[in-house]
């Protein structure tokens, strides 16, 4: 009985700890992201953050990245295949690379959306999501997302090709990037006139 409870008191201290040293803002490629929305989702009881490339955000954004815990899902690869189901499910073609001897898995995939009601502007978003183990408990999830607004029909297949030659060094830069830390704080949405 002891011995169980070493355990689970073992279990509860790696599940529970938290990691001291946070940061509300990265620099990836050469470009400052800072955190402008963080809230703790109700499905899955962890946390959602999103960082917006300087001068962007929620409304005007080309790229962001997100960082969002699953502490109770401890595969990171059936995540992903979770994920990749629910793309193919909406039609959303994807490609899926994983090593399990590191337990990573990565998927990305291209949406393609229209804005209004005479098709135009087209918005073409390119994502990368890789999932590994959380250094506190579960999975983390980092995304990377690039957007195009295309206003001409006829350069959807020239940006289409943009992103062809784009895909495999930013899969390489986000599968050799450090996921930062999950921030635990529901702040909402600042907009960049609210930061100091």
């Amino acid at each position: 009985m002891k011995r169980l409870f070493i355990i689970f008191f073992l279990l509860f201290l790696g599940c529970s700890f938290v990691p001291a040293q946070e940061s509300r803002t990265f620099e990836y490629e050469g470009n400052k992201y800072s955190l402008l929305y963080s809230e703790k989702s109700a499905e899955h009881n962890g946390y959602f953050n999103q960082y917006f490339k300087d001068g962007e955000e929620s409304s005007s954004w080309t790229e962001v990245m997100s960082v969002q815990h699953f502490p109770n899902i401890y595969s990171p690869i059936d995540l992903a295949y979770t994920f990749r189901e629910f793309l193919g499910e909406h039609n959303c073609p994807s490609s899926m690379f994983i090593d399990e001897e590191k337990n990573i898995a990565m998927l990305d995939f291209i949406l393609i959306d229209t804005v209004g009601e005479n098709k135009l502007p087209v918005v073409i978003e390119f994502n990368v999501f890789k999932y590994e183990k959380y250094s506190g408990c579960g999975t983390v999830a980092l995304q990377y997302a690039k957007k195009y607004m295309v206003y001409d029909a006829k350069q959807v297949d020239k940006v289409k090709k943009k992103f062809e030659k784009f895909r495999p060094k930013a899969i390489k830069k986000i599968l050799e990037f450090d996921i930062p830390e999950v921030v635990q704080e529901d702040i909402g949405e600042i907009k960049l006139n609210d930061l100091p």
